[in-house]
Parts: C-alpha cells; structure tokens; sequence
C-alpha cells in the first residue's frame, strides 16, 4: 500500500502546489497592481510598490494555502472517485478514512506551516513593514520630481512643475502649482523659490513658496481673484497610513492584553491553521461523486463550503473586535460547527454507496 499512497499524496502535492501558485499569483497581482495605481497618484514612490508586496507575501500566504489545500483534496479525491479508482482501492480493503490518514503527510505540514506564519511569522514581518514604511516615508513626492516634467500627487488634486531641483528634494526653483478645489473654481500658483518643511509630529509636508502670485477662481468670474504674495505655505502630502496596532503586535502580547480588539486578534491568528485543517476534512467529505458526474461535480457546492466557513470566521472576528461578541462564541463556534460538519461528511463519504 505504500505505492498507492505515494501515488494518492504525489498528485496532491502538485495540486497543491499549483492551486497555491494561481491564487498567489491572483492576490499578489491584484495587490502590486494597487500599489501601483497609488505610486502613480503620488501617494507612493513606484520603487515602494514591489517592496510592500514582498512584505505582505506571509500575509497573503497564510490565508491562501488553506483554500489551496481544501481545493487540492477535493480534486484529488474526486478524481478517484470519477475514475473507479476510489472502488478498486475499496474492493483491497482500503477505505475512505484510510485514505484521508494518507492524506495528512500534507495537511499537517500546511497546517502547521499556516500556524507558524499566523502565530509567530507575519507579526513580525508586519512590523518590519511598519520600519520599512516610516523610511520611505522620509522619501518625499517631491524628491520623485524630475525638473521640467508636470507631477500629479493627491489623487490628482495637485499638478505641480518645477524647472529646476536640488538633488534633495527640498529646493525648488520656478515652481508652477495647480490645484482643483471644485468643477468650477481653480487655483494656479507660480512662485520663484520653493522648500519643503515636514511636520515631526504628523509627518505632513508642506511647500513654503516664496515669492509669487496666486490665481484664485477663473478670469471673468466675480470671484476671480489674484494676490502676489512674499511667503505662502500649502499643505500638498498630509500624513501617511500607518498599519494597524494590532497587526504588529506580538501573539504573546495579544493574549495578554485584555481588550476585546487584542482578544479578537489572538483568537483569529491561532484560528488560521484549525481553519485550515477543519477545511482539509471538509474536502474529504465532500468529494465523494459517482463515477458519471465527474471530477468537478461538487466543486460548486464545495466552494461554498469554505468561503462560507471563511467569510463567517471573518465577520465575527470583526465583531469580537468591536466588542459586540465574545471571541468563544464568535470564532470557536464556528470552528466547531464546521469541524462537525467536517466529521460527520467523512462519516458519510466512508459508508458503502447505494446502487
């Protein structure tokens, strides 16, 4: 029997591995292309993009690899079954629950992998983030200015032209600012001489412009106005986001901390790899087909199975943070409505099919 279970965990393995690469691929895709709308609103350097994708890839692992590993069991052991393998391993005395111990030289790495991402792993790297984020913050939108090229910042509020640049960033000569205040008022500011000032406390940055003249509304209008002026400060970068507390909190920290935000997040961490090993379960019992429906058949319903235990664990992790429910009731009901389920599944997949 060694042979077949080599044979059973060989294909799970390159499902796994393929399922986890698409869905990566998909989320890292997804997210790198949103990082990359952002650098071009100025709200990011384009160098930042890659980098905050790379930091976030635990993140984004520990909650794929489940699904990459519910999907991966499900397709195997249903291809067994579309193909009258899953009978002829029957007939030699090899039952479903056999196969599904089989099994477990996968789930358990992954579920410990996920565990170890969860719990200890992407805390950390979170927090590296964080340190990575407070530096390139220091990098202003100005310093990404090229002398004699038109830069829009602020989700396009901002266009802004400077013919010359210290190496810095922090000097600019013949500056044109244009700002979009509404559909029907402009303001245009011209000023000889810039510098960029950041506020320590808030990390805001402003532009003091010295002497130039702003253009406030549109010529003909009553409100069109015209002022020159010796200094003028305008905020054009406020502060940047900065991640949650919690997520660069350490799991040690988070079960000490008695607060109903920390609770909901130590709970949710330590949640991830019973989520995914419930999940794995889940597949076994759901991927029992007749040889006539084909491998696919209950990859609808299985589908829902999942996203649904996902998407539940997901909304009371939310509310145990808002402190609307306690972290037993939210998050451990859940696991042990769907470890039921996942049980009483495998019960039903092992019993003998009726003709």
């Amino acid at each position: 029997m060694r042979v077949a279970e080599r044979y059973v965990n060989k294909e799970l393995f390159l499902l796994f591995f393929f399922i986890l690469s698409f869905l990566l691929l998909v989320v890292v895709g997804g997210r790198f292309l949103s990082y990359l709308e952002e650098a071009s609103l100025g709200f990011l350097s384009s160098g930042m993009a890659l980098g905050l994708v790379m930091y976030r890839l635990p993140e984004f692992l520990q909650v794929v690899a489940p699904f990459a590993l519910f999907f991966a069991v499900l397709l195997t052991l249903s291809r067994l079954y579309a193909e009258s393998e899953m009978a002829i391993f029957h007939s030699a005395g090899v039952g479903t629950l056999q196969i599904a111990k089989w099994l477990c030289i996968a789930i358990i790495p992954v579920t410990l992998l996920v565990g170890l991402f969860s719990i200890l792993f992407t805390p950390k790297v979170s927090s590296l983030m964080e340190e990575y984020l407070l530096e390139q913050r220091e990098i202003s939108t100005f310093e990404m200015i090229n002398a004699g090229n038109f830069h829009t910042i602020k989700k396009g509020t901002y266009t802004i032209h400077s013919q010359e640049t210290s190496e810095d960033g922090v000097f600019l000569k013949n500056i044109f600012l244009f700002e979009r205040i509404d559909s029907r008022k402009d303001v245009v500011i011209w000023a000889r001489l810039g510098e960029i000032e950041v506020d320590e406390e808030t990390g805001s940055r402003f532009l003091r412009l010295n002497d130039g003249v702003r253009y406030e509304g549109r010529p003909g209008e009553a409100d069109y106005r015209v002022v020159e002026f010796q200094t003028f400060v305008q905020e054009v970068e406020p502060e940047g986001k900065a991640l949650r507390t919690l997520e660069l909190s350490s799991t040690h920290f988070l079960d000490l901390d008695e607060s109903s935000a920390s609770r909901g997040e130590f709970h949710w961490r330590i949640g991830l790899p019973i989520f995914c090993f419930i999940g794995a379960f889940l597949a076994v019992g759901l991927a029992k087909t007749k040889p006539r429906q084909g491998r696919y058949a209950k990859i609808v319903p299985a589908a829902i199975s999942i996203f649904s235990y996902y998407l539940l664990l997901l909304f009371n992790h939310n509310a145990i943070v808002e402190n609307s429910i306690a972290p037993e009731l939210g998050l451990w009901f859940v696991h042990l409505l769907y470890g039921g389920l996942a049980v009483w599944f495998c019960h039903k997949s092992a019993m003998p099919s009726r003709v």
